[in-house]
Parts: C-alpha cells; sequence; structure tokens
C-alpha cells in the first residue's frame, strides 16, 4: 500500500471514529461515518490479508485496529507492514548484494578438523541466506563480562594505526562513553580515520555536545535512520541492533555489550551485568567489515567497500575455529536469522543450551525446541529473572508451562541481568552475537552473530554458561503452575500480542 493512501485511510479511519464518538450528529450522519468507518477498517484488513501472514498474526493486527483503530493503525504503518518492508529498504538489499555477491569465498583449508555432517548443514544454510563463507583461517577470544571487555577495547583503540571503524545500537554519555570518546578523539588527532554509526533510538542518552565534541575532533559520526524522520519515512521501528567494531583490518569486536556503564559492569543499578562479547582476528573480520561498510554506505552515501575489503587481512598466529558470519535485517528476502537459529536447533544430536535476555520465540523455534526435547535431547533455556520490559517477560514465561511439560529446563538467572544471546549445540557449535531469541531481533532489527564450529572458543562458552546456571534458580513445573491468576492473565495477554513485539 503507498503511503498517500495510507494516509488517506488513516485520517478517513480518524475522522470518522471522531465523529460516531465525539459529534452529537443526526442518524444519517452517524451512518455515513459509520460506512466510512467499517470501509475504512475493510481495506486496511484486505490488505492485511494479502500479506499472506499466518492466521493468528493476520487476526491479531485486525483485531488490534478494530479495538484501537488509530492507535493500532499508527502501530501498523510504522512496525507492522511485511510488503512496504521489501520496499522501505530495496536500497539497502541492491547494496548489500553487490556487495556480498563479488566476495569470494575463501575457501582454503586449515588445519583444524573438518565440518561434521550437521555442522555442514549449518554453513551451507548461512552461505545461501546470509551469502557469507566459512572463514578457517581466526583466532576468537571470548570476553566474558564487561570487565574483560573494555579494557581490551580501550587498549585495541589506543593501538590503532590506520582506521577505526565502529557501529553501536547504543552508544551512552556516561563515564564508560567519555572514556571511548576521549580515545577516539586522541585516535583522530593523530591522523587515524575514526567512522561511528550509532542508532538513534538506543542511543538517546547520546547527548548532543558529545557529538559535535567528536565531529570537531575529527570523528565522522552519524546516526542510523533518525526517529524524526523515520516518521515520515516509516523506517523509525527499525533498529540498528549490531555492535562492531574493526581496526585496521586485523582486530574485530562483536557480541552483547553497548557502550554503558551497565555493559561495562561499573552502574549502581546493575553492578553485575552479564554479557558475552569476542574478540576476532583472521579473515571473519573481512565478513564483519562488509557489514559496517554496507549499513555506512546504506546511511551515508559514501561507498568505502572496494577501498577496504581489497585489503588483505593477516592470518593469526594461531587459529583455533571456524567461523562463519551471519548478518540479518528488514532488508532481506529471508528471515535469516529466525531460520539459522532453527536450523541449529533441528541439527541438535544431544543437547542444546540456550542464553537470552528475551524470549518470545517464533512458531517454528518453538516447535524445533519441543521436538528436540520430545526426542529426549538435553534442551537448556536460560533467562534472566528480572526484566526490563514486563510484556516480552510475561510473553515469554507464557510458554514455560508447555516447555517444561516437555521437558526443556529453565533457568532463571539472578545475579544480575543477563543480556548476553548465545547458543550452544552438542557442545560442538555455538552461535553469538547480538540477536535475541525474540521477534524483534527476526523481523525489525538489524543483527549479527557469528557461528564458531568447535574449538577453544566453544569451550569457553560451556564453561562460562554451567558457571551462569549456578546462579541461577531452576523453573520447577509444580511450583511454576501454582503461580496467581493475576499472573497467568498478564501472561495470556501478553503472549496474544507477541506477534507485534
Amino acid at each position: 500500500m503507498k503511503p498517500h493512501i495510507q494516509l488517506i485511510l488513516l485520517v478517513l479511519l480518524g475522522i470518522a471514529f471522531f465523529g460516531i464518538i465525539l459529534l452529537p450528529l443526526s442518524f444519517m450522519f452517524q451512518m455515513i461515518f459509520i460506512l466510512f468507518y467499517i470501509g475504512a477498517i475493510l481495506v486496511i484488513s484486505f490488505y492485511i490479508i494479502l500479506e499472506r501472514r499466518s492466521s493468528t498474526n493476520t487476526i491479531v493486527w485486525i483485531l488490534l485496529i478494530l479495538m484501537l483503530p488509530i492507535i493500532g493503525y499508527f502501530f501498523y504503518i510504522y512496525s507492522g507492514q511485511l510488503s512496504r518492508q521489501g520496499i522501505l529498504f530495496q536500497d539497502k538489499r541492491k547494496k548489500a548484494h553487490v556487495v556480498f555477491d563479488q566476495e569470494e569465498p575463501d575457501t582454503r583449508k586449515s588445519d583444524l578438523q573438518p565440518l561434521n555432517g550437521p555442522q555442514e548443514r549449518i554453513r551451507k544454510i548461512v552461505e545461501s541466506y546470509a551469502q557469507t563463507p566459512l572463514r578457517n583461517h581466526n583466532n576468537v577470544k571470548i570476553l566474558t563480562n564487561g570487565q574483560e571487555a573494555f579494557p581490551e577495547i580501550m587498549e585495541k583503540l589506543k593501538e590503532a594505526k590506520s582506521f577505526i571503524h565502529m557501529e553501536y545500537y547504543l552508544f551512552n554519555s556516561d563515564e564508560t562513553g567519555r572514556e571511548m570518546k576521549e580515545i577516539l578523539k586522541q585516535k583522530a588527532q593523530e591522523g587515524v580515520t575514526v567512522r561511528l554509526l550509532y542508532d538513534s533510538a538506543g542511543s538517546l542518552k547520546l547527548k548532543k555536545k558529545d557529538v559535535k565534541d567528536m565531529q570537531q575532533a575529527g570523528i565522522d559520526v552519524h546516526v542510523f535512520l533518525p526517529i524524526a524522520s523515520g516518521l515520515a519515512t516509516q523506517t523509525f521501528n527499525f533498529r540498528n541492533h549490531r555492535k562492531i567494531i574493526v581496526i585496521d583490518n586485523e582486530i574485530g569486536f562483536v557480541g552483547g555489550m553497548n557502550v554503558g556503564d551497565e555493559y561495562h559492569g561499573i552502574s549502581e543499578e546493575f553492578p553485575d551485568w552479564r554479557d558475552t562479547h569476542m574478540v576476532l582476528r583472521g579473515a571473519a573480520i573481512k565478513d564483519l567489515h562488509l557489514i559496517f561498510l554496507v549499513d555506512w554506505w546504506y546511511i551515508t552515501n559514501e561507498n568505502l567497500v572496494e577501498q577496504y575489503s581489497t585489503e588483505a587481512i593477516p592470518e593469526p598466529e594461531q587459529s583455533n575455529t571456524h567461523t562463519q558470519v551471519v548478518p540479518s535485517g528488514p532488508h532481506n528476502e529471508h528471515q535469516i536469522m529466525r531460520d539459522v537459529y532453527t536450523t541449529l536447533i533441528h541439527s541438535a544430536k544431544k543437547s542444546v543450551k540456550i542464553a537470552t535476555p528475551y524470549f518470545v520465540p517464533s512458531r517454528e523455534i518453538h516447535t524445533a525446541l519441543r521436538i528436540a526435547a520430545q526426542q529426549g535431547l538435553d534442551v537448556k533455556l536460560l533467562i534472566p529473572k528480572p526484566s526490563d520490559n514486563w510484556l516480552t517477560y510475561y510473553a515469554g514465561h507464557s510458554y514455560f508451562p508447555e516447555l517444561l511439560e516437555d521437558g526443556i529446563q529453565i533457568h532463571l538467572y539472578e545475579k544480575d541481568f543477563m543480556h548476553h544471546k548465545i547458543m550452544i549445540i552438542d557442545d560442538e557449535t555455538a552461535s553469538i552475537g547480538t540477536a535475541n531469541m525474540d521477534l524483534r531481533s527476526f523481523y525489525l532489527n538489524f543483527e549479527v552473530n557469528v557461528i564458531l564450529y568447535g574449538g577453544e572458543p566453544v569451550e569457553k562458552l560451556i564453561e562460562n554458561y554451567y558457571k551462569d546456571l549456578e546462579e541461577s534458580s531452576e523453573v520447577i513445573y509444580e511450583e511454576f503452575s501454582k503461580r496467581k491468576t493475576s499472573e497467568k492473565w498478564k501472561e495470556a495477554v501478553a503472549r496474544l500480542f507477541a506477534p507485534l513485539l
């Protein structure tokens, strides 16, 4: 549906609704307003049905617009359209295709063991959907928390000689943000090229004076899809949730940590924030860097791909894993992250271990988890006990009874808020990155994960996972079933609106 038609329908809907409710009209005029109202609802419903969603999603959207016509339709325009979504990001999709189609996979063999059967199936799915190849020559170090991650990030930023490329969902003007800002300013003054892309919604606490300060120091700073203009372009609900740093084509950082005191572990409110990041050396930096370069090209119209992607990437002294970078976003033809997560679960032969701060699974993932448990696999789900989003919290809890009945172990992390996004399959393959196991990460956000095929990094993730379980309490079915009726009602309502989250 074209934007001007949507605007006309929204205006007609508003006039008809307020005319029926507020204006003292004659019977004939009331009938005219009612017909306008019904006509607008029917046209909107017709377009929703044409999008060929699941029947549940279609009914929920139509019910929302019927119950809250103005708010519901406004929300649909800016977050729910599938057909319009393809048009909004067709330019970004073309740029990504140009870049990734032209890149030649590095197929050199390493001394590591070859992939096993399930891993090979995962590799093929990722390469088919995300267009990113398996990279053999990599060294990955797992950074368990902010106390490990930020000193290493700051140190490597200080050592930069040629360029620093960064994109973050959240960049705060707090102690951690100011420390990083001063390092970036110093490097820019030394002649290092520094580029920073930040998300406008996630970085609401990034002060304008700090942005101006960085720009005056020679840092090239841009905002990803500003909220204000996003209202006009219908893009304000599509956010860049990525956290990427690439330095000199030699080292990269990616994972769950944004730039803020809570992630650093120095916040009074969250002194023990649990998160995971990684530092990456080797061939996979090429794919991580291309994601940044495409995002930069899309936002600034400055094409730096050829300038940077042709530079040689030094091999690490020691390779310790195969990797595959997985970018996803609303510009893709497929829901890449949803399908990769589903493939990972279906590939499991022994165990599935998941840690996610937000758990609102798609129908495919929900089914895959239950089938895995029913087959006798060891399936564990770790989520935080406290939550900063009550609707997601209760929607996630609504899935607990059926998951517990199928034998899935659910653990609630109690020490502090847990923010990392990890999946470990058969203690051999792992996914780590920015994508939560929720519908926003699958359909609305730009995300990036890295698949690790064995080696020391996977072993470290397993070790950390069991340590996290020691800080958690297991949800027992008999006890959970005795929760208050009011809690069950909240879960039921939240789950009803899960397709809209």
